[in-house]
Parts: structure tokens; C-alpha cells; sequence
């Protein structure tokens, strides 16, 4: 049984998740040296599919629930026992988007058709885990490469359901409402005319999608794709734009690609909970490759150093 637990200091709250030390490990080991669970035939390895897309016979993506989650379906309210501290269950759901039955394909090398249907599964997963009683927030993300935190080599991303919204949104949000209170324009909105406008960080775009490399970045090489019609929830997102965003995560990461060679990263998308009305946000995606680390300087103070400036990044991702 997973617990969350409250820091009472900051009052963010972190996940203790005893189960996930089970998960296999795949990284490191010889090709097909273990069973992989997410590869054609091993259906059986893994929980009932909440979710399969077919191309006639054979799926060609599979949602399933996570056999080693973070976050579990038993509910315990808050535990008062111990006033000083707070704890509940960690209650939720965990899943797993099986993105592709090709064991050693990545997503961006899977064609614009697939990426896009990735994407649409994370809506429907999204909107869905939603709904459930005590969810308040739906986290979707990929770890991709033992260094970006993955422990299966085939290519697969994460949903977790969760009964609290993470205190990096809610900084996010309130953020994005400052700003709009303040100037009555969206952020992130002017984000994409600034970067249009300088061309010094812009990496990528098309007719509903700009990315552009973070202009104060947590890691080397971190990018942001925006779309550039203002919405706030990812759930409500048409299949246009989608498909719009499977071309422009494709071209960014072949992009990417050339000059990092294949590169461990983290995907995570950013959108108020669905059904918020909160019209100063702007949903996105944040893309983190893991090719430099963060130290002590870094975990003792929050504060991020980089040796590699957005602008220099973009220059050497556009290739001038």
C-alpha cells in the first residue's frame, strides 16, 4: 500500500511507494535476455487493458494498469492519529500507455500516425481518470532511457491519477493568474509572440504548435511546445491539434537527435484539471532531456545551473 505523506514544513507532499521496488528492470541486460510484459504475446504479464487500439487483428496500442504503482485504488481519508504529521493511502490510479508493439522502436521513430494516436489515448485516459470520485488531478508523463528514469526499454509513458493537484501546477497556475490579473493577457500567449517575434529560442513550428528551448531552464536543452490556440484543458483538445503536435514533437526530437545522438529525456504535460475554469492557463508540454545532472547546489537550493544557454541550444538544434 502506497502512502502519501505531507512535508510539514513546505507542505508538499511526496509518495512512498514500497511496491515499485519489485518492477522489473530491463536496462543493462542482454536483447530479450527477460520476457519484456509490454511486447506481442506477453499480454498475459500485465493487468486488463483499460484501453487497446487495433489496426485489424493486432493492437497497436495498449493501455493497462500499472502492476507496480505509485498510487493505489484502496481510499483512506487523512490519518489524524499522529496531529503533527499528515498522512493518507496513496489512492489514485497508475497507468501504463504501451505506445507501440515494436520492442525497440522509440516514439519519435514511430511516424507522425502513431505519435498521434499516443496522443489521443493520453486524452481519452485523461478525461476518463478524470471523472473518478476523489481524483483532482491526472499526471501524464514519459520516462525515456535508464537515465530519464525508465526501467523497460520499450517505448511506453505513464498516467497517474491523483487526489490532491501537485503544488508545481497550482505554482504554475497562480503564476498564470498574477500575470493575467495583472496585464490581462495570458502568459503564455505572450511567451509565443515574444519567441515568434526574437526567433533567438525558437526551435520548431507549424500552424498550431510553436517549441521553443526554455528560457530559464531546469535542464540543458529543455524545450517547451505550446499551442498556439489559448486553451486551458488538455481534455478538450481537437484531433488537429493533436495531430499537429505529433509533428512537432517528430521533427523536434529528429532534430534533437542529430546533434545529442540518442538522448534519455522526460515528457510531461502541464494543463489545468479537467473541467477547471481557470482562462489565464494555457495547456503545454515540457520536454527534459537528462543530459547533464542536477548536484548538490541544486537540490540544497532550488536554483538550476546550466552550461548550456537556450539561445546556443536552439541555434545548435536549428542547425545555424
Amino acid at each position: 500500500m502506497s502512502q502519501l505523506r505531507r512535508n510539514i514544513v513546505t507542505g508538499e507532499w511526496v509518495i512512498i511507494a514500497q511496491e515499485r521496488k519489485g518492477r522489473p528492470y530491463h536496462f543493462g541486460k542482454q536483447k530479450h535476455e527477460e520476457k519484456c510484459p509490454f511486447c506481442p504475446g506477453s499480454e498475459e504479464m500485465t493487468p486488463g487493458e483499460t484501453l487497446r487500439i487495433s489496426d485489424g487483428e493486432d493492437w497497436i496500442l495498449r493501455v493497462v494498469p500499472n502492476k507496480f504503482p505509485a498510487v493505489c485504488i484502496e481510499n483512506e481519508s487523512v490519518d489524524d492519529r499522529d496531529l503533527f504529521y499528515s498522512l493518507c493511502e496513496g489512492t489514485g490510479r497508475h497507468e501504463i500507455v504501451i505506445e507501440t508493439p515494436l520492442h525497440d522502436k522509440t516514439l519519435h521513430h514511430l511516424g507522425k500516425e502513431q505519435i498521434f494516436k499516443v496522443f489521443t489515448a493520453y486524452r481519452e485516459r485523461f478525461v476518463q481518470l478524470s471523472k473518478l470520485q476523489d481524483i483532482q488531478y491526472v499526471q501524464i508523463f514519459k520516462n525515456c532511457g535508464k537515465n530519464g528514469g525508465a526501467s523497460l526499454p520499450h517505448s511506453h509513458s505513464q498516467i497517474v491519477a491523483l487526489p490532491f493537484i501537485p503544488p508545481r501546477l497550482r505554482q504554475e497556475m497562480e503564476g498564470a493568474k498574477r500575470y493575467y490579473d495583472q496585464k490581462g493577457q495570458c502568459v503564455f500567449c505572450e511567451m509565443i509572440r515574444a519567441e515568434v517575434n526574437s526567433q533567438d529560442r525558437l526551435i520548431y513550428q507549424n500552424g498550431h504548435f510553436i517549441v521553443a528551448a526554455a528560457f530559464a531552464p531546469q535542464f540543458a536543452y529543455e524545450a517547451v511546445f505550446l499551442p498556439t490556440l489559448h486553451q486551458q484543458d488538455f481534455g478538450q483538445v481537437e484531433d488537429r491539434v493533436l495531430y499537429a503536435l505529433a509533428d512537432a514533437f517528430e521533427n523536434t526530437m529528429q532534430m534533437m537527435e542529430k546533434i545529442l545522438g540518442e538522448f534519455p529525456y522526460n515528457l510531461v504535460l502541464h494543463t489545468v484539471p479537467y473541467g477547471m475554469e481557470e482562462d489565464a492557463y494555457h495547456w503545454h508540454l515540457e520536454l527534459m532531456p537528462r543530459v547533464s545532472y542536477h548536484a548538490g547546489f541544486e537540490m540544497a537550493t532550488g536554483t538550476f545551473l546550466n552550461s548550456v544557454s537556450p539561445e546556443e541550444a536552439a541555434k545548435r538544434i536549428r542547425g545555424f
